[in-house]
């Protein structure tokens, strides 16, 4: 999904995963996209930020540090929604199943969920023991702590 960066604030960072001895920082964000503007950690390209000032637009790939109130969508409710929450850099999400993806035993391993241009992907264990969901179903659920990649692209 691409964003246009609004905001970098370089003194807000926090470790989002190590990698052996490397950190990996994001950076808290204000971003905008054609769905939501709102705030983020953004995880820049090879953890340089010379290319991640205020105006610039970047290919991302999300990732939420959890998930909250993951429930199937009734018939008349809509999908296509990114809203940001009262926290900042929670949002709360109604999409359409585009991908179930099997484990081993059977049973779902993760889910490909999009809105707009924008793919969610949630492990099995986020689903609240929802495991009768197929593809083209509408969900809908809570990121808390949305995180961007930013892919280089």
């Amino acid at each position: 999904m691409r964003v246009q960066i609004k905001e970098v604030n370089q003194d807000d960072k926090i470790i989002i995963r190590n990698i052996g001895e490397e950190k990996i920082y994001g950076y808290w964000t204000y971003f905008r996209h054609e769905l939501t503007s709102g705030y983020a950690y953004v995880v820049p390209y090879e953890q340089s930020l010379e290319k991640l000032i205020p105006g610039c637009v970047i290919s991302v790939e999300t990732s939420p540090s959890s998930i909250e109130g993951f429930r199937r969508l009734r018939p008349t409710e809509k999908t296509g929604i990114v809203q940001p929450q009262p926290k900042l850099g929670d949002y709360w999400i109604q999409g359409m199943i585009q991908q179930v993806i099997q484990g081993e035993a059977g049973g779902i391993d993760c889910l490909e969920i999009v809105v707009g241009e924008a793919t969610f992907v949630l492990d099995s264990d986020e689903l609240n023991g929802d495991i009768h969901v197929k593809t083209g179903d509408g969900v809908a659920f809570e990121i808390i702590g949305l995180q961007l990649f930013d892919e280089g692209l």
